[in-house]
């Protein structure tokens, strides 16, 4: 079994002492909850979860093990505790993207219930029954401070969740398939504090099978903006987003996620991923994405030295959308975008 690596790393914060990530090694280290590192509890961080090989290992004790024995250990539960607790995270396949039988995915998708008790945040009467309710509240803000409640391709709805296990007191953005079925959502932090336990998003299941906003889609327009992000994507006309980038692939979405784009077949597909110049993984991602022949937006200096993504690009000058022709104008394929990237750091 394979544990989706956002539960895993919500579990580390939950129960390694002072924990934090290095990104240069690609771990995360804290106290190790175990041996709980004598006096040195909260002070050294022994514990290492190597994320690229999948193991614990705390450099006091010599506890070694995977990520299941390491949870079964530290938060004293079975393994079918942790199947069924993991159940609310996105549990991809192996390499979803060497499936062949593409049909058979795609016939798996079913409709995903929200998490409990989430308030409908377009919804007036529910919002006003819980107006003393300080979540709800910050959820209202923070819509609100980040356009979306007016961004020109805003989602279709937006949710808070009160009580559920898993996703309490976080944003919820549903994901709808062509039929405006609910089939996925992801979950975003809206307490700071919550930062330091829990990964920034959160996803359920049939992310690789979902795009973002895909049923907002206009047939009249000719462009489709795939973006990395869901709230990028609602700042422009056809933005839609896969929730992610991968550096290890070539690909900025799965196969599935490529069924669904391909019921458009006459729309160019651009990817619009975070600004090349603030952004060491964009950049990877966009000399990959060249180099398959796709067609990528480079952030032209003005902007993207100023602008990591659109959504701060659309707050601070206050507008709702930003202009198509932005994208246009500075949209590259090939040779030429690959010379045009090649160049940032040296302008």
């Amino acid at each position: 079994m394979i544990l989706p690596e956002a539960y895993i790393i919500q579990k580390f914060y939950q129960y390694a002492g002072k924990p934090k990530y290095n990104r240069l090694a690609k771990t995360y280290q804290g106290g190790c909850p175990i041996c709980r590192e004598g006096k040195s509890w909260g002070k050294k961080r022994r514990l290492f979860y190597v994320v690229k090989d999948s193991f614990f290992h705390c450099h006091n004790c010599g506890w070694h093990s995977n990520p299941i024995n390491w949870i079964m250990e530290v938060a004293n539960c079975t393994f079918e505790d942790i199947v069924k607790e993991s159940n609310e995270y996105d549990l991809l396949p192996e390499d979803v993207s060497e499936q062949t039988d593409i049909n058979t995915f795609v016939s798996k998708i079913v409709s995903q219930k929200l998490p409990e008790d989430s308030i409908n945040l377009y919804d007036n009467n529910q919002t006003t029954y819980f107006n003393g309710n300080p979540i709800v509240q910050t959820a209202l803000k923070y819509i609100k401070d980040r356009k979306l409640n007016e961004a020109v391709n805003k989602p279709k709805s937006l949710y808070v969740s009160l009580k559920d296990k898993t996703h309490k007191n976080r944003l919820v953005l549903p994901f709808y398939d062509l039929d405006n079925k609910i089939i996925h959502y992801q979950t975003r932090t809206l307490l700071k504090a919550d930062d330091k336990l829990k990964p920034k998003y959160l996803s359920k299941i049939n992310s690789d099978k979902s795009v973002f906003n895909i049923n907002q889609i206009n047939e009249n327009h000719d462009k489709i903006y795939i973006f990395e992000g869901p709230i990028d994507s609602c700042f422009t006309i056809n933005g839609v987003a896969v929730a992610g980038i991968t550096e290890k692939s070539s690909n900025l979405y799965t196969k599935l996620q490529y069924e669904q784009l391909n019921k458009f077949p006459f729309h160019d597909k651009i990817i619009v991923l975070d600004s090349q110049w603030q952004d060491d993984a964009s950049k990877k991602k966009s000399k990959f994405l060249l180099e398959a022949g796709c067609k990528v937006f480079i952030w032209p200096k003005n902007i993207g030295k100023r602008y990591k993504d659109f959504n701060e690009l659309a707050v601070d000058n206050n507008i709702n959308k930003i202009p198509s022709k932005i994208i246009d104008e500075n949209t590259y394929t090939g040779f030429k975008g690959l010379v045009i990237l090649s160049g940032l750091n040296r302008v």
